[in-house]
């Protein structure tokens, strides 16, 4: 079965969005992060690992948020949530980090809508680590991992899986920087 093709333009819209998403759900407002790609490096040994899929008639996206639970990144989290950080543990903390990734996956969808208005996404799945090897499993007819330093000391490593039923392009232009906040906007589903 031959896999469908992604347009180079719809590449760089995926990961346009998931640099967007990162922005909109993982920092806070005003600081700044870089989002690279990071397809050469081994995958990371962080341990846990939040699934989303954005999903069509026609494509699904399967993102992948993995993280460490060591103390900076606890204590980042919980600045995000507003907790202390020695109350940022166990499965609050898991907790927090499928909080987290619904906004990720949240602000990856709104920027798909425009294009494929017929989509949805699914609830948070944990999984473990050695997870993310397997992603290829899927076939994806476009896989990308990313890497990102949220803050010194905190790294998150994303992985995006696009498995297209068809050949995949949308007319995909960047934003002006101003457009792109869309934190705590309600959304009703």
């Amino acid at each position: 079965m031959k896999l469908a093709t992604v347009s180079d333009r719809a590449r760089n819209g995926l990961d346009y969005f998931v640099v967007q998403a990162t922005k909109n759900s993982l920092v806070p407002a005003g600081t700044a992060c870089e989002v690279t790609p990071d397809d050469d490096a081994a995958v990371p040994k962080a341990p846990d690992v939040v699934m989303f899929s954005v999903s069509s008639y026609l494509f699904r996206v399967v993102l992948l948020l993995q993280f460490d639970h060591d103390l900076a990144t606890r204590a980042y989290v919980a600045g995000l949530a507003g907790t202390p950080a020695d109350e940022m543990q166990g499965e609050r903390f898991l907790d927090a980090m499928n909080e987290r990734g619904n906004l990720f996956c949240g602000a990856f969808n709104r920027d798909l809508v425009p294009f494929f208005p017929h989509i949805g996404m699914s609830t948070p799945c944990v999984l473990k680590r050695n997870s993310v090897e397997h992603v290829v499993a899927v076939k994806p007819s476009y896989h990308r991992r990313f890497k990102c330093e949220l803050s010194p000391g905190v790294v998150m490593y994303f992985t995006l899986a696009l498995c297209a039923d068809v050949d995949f392009d949308f007319p995909f232009v960047p934003r002006a920087e101003e457009e792109t906040d869309t934190a705590g906007e309600l959304e009703m589903f």
